[in-house]
């Protein structure tokens, strides 16, 4: 090993990222952090986009 150089670098796991409904003032809306998306009148529609982008999310990172 050369003076300076790493040969197993350490990479930190990051946390998972979890879609989740939350109440707004004008209806539901799906929050990442601390975004979230314009506000939806119907709870289920909410639910039904939160699930998918998850489910895109983890078969990105090669989660079933």
């Amino acid at each position: 090993m050369m003076s300076g150089y790493v040969e197993h670098p350490f990479v930190p796991a990051r946390a998972p990222r979890r879609y989740r409904v939350v109440r707004k003032a004008a209806g539901w809306s799906v929050a990442l952090g601390d975004a979230c998306t314009l506000p939806m009148a119907e709870r289920s529609a909410a639910l039904r986009i939160a699930r998918r982008l998850q489910a895109q999310a983890d078969r990105l990172n090669g989660r079933r």
